[in-house]
């Protein structure tokens, strides 16, 4: 009879890394980065924080900051765990924190970005040269409406699956109108261990009641996008 692995126990701590060097700021105040260690099936690991900057104190951290992450790293170990027979050892969890952390927005401006400029470079025009496409304000949504501004008959050089996925897009953004601050946005672990696809798709389907189609593009879009960011992972 196959015996049910009992679950082991995650120990997540936050800490201030006194032993790199400081950041020094008015009245030479010494900061120092926020960082996390994680105890697991006796393995401990240390890295930093992917939100988090440099702080005087721990309690000078933004409110949720330290909530989120270590929600994001549980469920990381939970679903690393779960797709190995053996006992998982908590490697490469440093890199996997780093994408699985990432909001689904972002994994969707990561996705389509890149085909996105590959649309505008194809129209040949010199003022392409003067779109910033790697600043952090130049999202797809920025580019798309300077593109159309810029140049003439646009959308006639987007591939209809582009073009799809970019109604997509708008159609997503929506339901999030504001930008988040505060730690509660939906990642990428998120979507992996299908939370918040459920949580999604029930939105989605309470605003397009009439409109299927239009909830199973926004799905397979997110799919695609977690897709493609998982691919450094080796995934």
């Amino acid at each position: 009879m196959e015996t049910i692995k009992k679950p082991k126990k995650i120990t997540i701590k936050f800490f201030l890394n006194r032993l790199l060097e400081p950041v020094t700021h008015d009245q030479k105040q010494s900061y120092y980065p926020l960082y996390i260690q994680v105890s697991y099936n006796r393995k401990n690991m240390q890295f930093k924080s992917m939100y988090g900057e440099y702080y005087k104190d721990l309690k000078d951290v933004q409110p949720g900051l330290m909530d989120f992450e270590e929600r994001v790293i549980r469920k990381i170990i939970t679903h690393e765990a779960g797709q190995t027979l053996n006992d998982y050892e908590l490697k490469g969890l440093k890199r996997k924190f780093e994408v699985y952390s990432r909001s689904v927005l972002y994994a969707l401006e990561l996705y389509l970005k890149p085909k996105l400029r590959t649309a505008i470079m194809k129209t040949n025009d010199e003022l392409t040269t003067v779109l910033a496409f790697d600043t952090v304000h130049a999202t797809v949504a920025r580019l798309y409406k300077a593109a159309q501004l810029l140049f003439k008959d646009f959308d006639g050089y987007l591939s209809s699956k582009l073009s799809d996925e970019l109604t997509a897009l708008w159609n997503y953004q929506k339901l999030y109108p504001e930008p988040n601050f505060d730690y509660t946005f939906p990642t990428i672990i998120d979507w992996v261990d299908g939370s918040y696809r459920v949580e999604l798709e029930k939105k989605l389907k309470a605003i397009y009641k009439s409109k299927p189609e239009v909830v199973k593009k926004v799905l397979a879009l997110i799919e695609q996008a977690v897709g493609e960011n998982l691919k450094q992972l080796g995934t």
